[in-house]
């Protein structure tokens, strides 16, 4: 509770009036919905991580529709494939994340919602995945490769997503990336309470954070500050179809 009241506070300092909040799984999901039905701007999806241990089951999966059934609901995820694994950390298998991305694709599929998309040391496998399901598009969340997977994702129809990764050190092939994306093709985003950017490395991450990230990119594009904020706002609004009047009451 102390967080997310330090997370409202921290959207004036930042300038920001809309969030989209990601579910894990049907219970955080649910969680996200009750948070987005209790305040102005804030949108919410509806997600499995490639970190759940099964693919969900019948019960899980209409939850899942039940949710992304609400008027705030604006996106699939956070799904994907997670390569990095690490006893007490990550030990599903790939096969059993695979089930589950496939079988949230196609429920992103069959309500016609973008997705937002996990991958860490998959990048092979996540694109054969995507390429599997033509209609959908969405993001590439905390994008973390460099030029060539970029244009992969790009030739796919995915926006990139810059988190606080692309401000830290030893981050030039994601640098490289933010240089060369087109103006409409890119965002930029939190991941809080995690990844805080330079300067506030080593503290829970905030929304209003994401300014410092902003601020990073437009310097690696040789662009305005707000240039930079403005794309990746435009780009967000149109990839998840935020209402840009129904905003945070700052």
């Amino acid at each position: 509770r102390g967080l997310l009241e330090e997370a409202w506070q921290s959207l004036a300092e930042g300038g920001v009036d809309q969030i989209v909040t990601v579910g894990l799984n049907a219970e955080d999901s649910d969680r996200n919905r009750q948070i987005a039905e209790a305040r102005a701007g804030v949108f919410y999806t509806v997600g499995w991580h490639p970190h759940e241990r099964r693919p969900p089951d019948a019960g899980a999966l209409t939850r899942l529709d039940e949710l992304l059934r609400h008027p705030r609901a604006v996106a699939i995820g956070e799904i994907g494939l997670d390569g990095f694994f690490r006893a007490g950390y990550h030990e599903t298998p790939l096969a059993e994340q695979l089930l589950s991305l496939h079988a949230l694709m196609e429920l992103a599929d069959a309500h016609s919602k973008p997705v937002i998309i996990h991958t860490r040391d998959t990048d092979a496998e996540i694109l054969t995945a995507l390429a599997a399901w033509p209609r959908v598009r969405g993001v590439m969340h905390c994008f973390s490769g460099g030029t060539d997977f970029a244009a992969r994702c790009l030739d796919l129809g995915y926006v990139l997503s810059f988190s606080g990764i692309v401000t830290f050190p030893k981050s030039d092939h994601i640098q490289s990336a933010a240089r060369i994306v087109g103006a409409t093709s890119y965002t930029v985003e939190t991941d809080a309470p995690f990844l805080a950017p330079v300067p506030h490395r080593g503290r829970a991450n905030l929304p209003g954070f994401v300014a410092a990230t902003a601020r990073f990119v437009a310097g690696l594009r040789g662009e305005s500050e707000a240039e930079v904020r403005g794309n990746a706002a435009a780009t967000a609004r149109r990839l998840f179809g935020l209402d840009p009047a129904d905003v945070i009451a700052l």
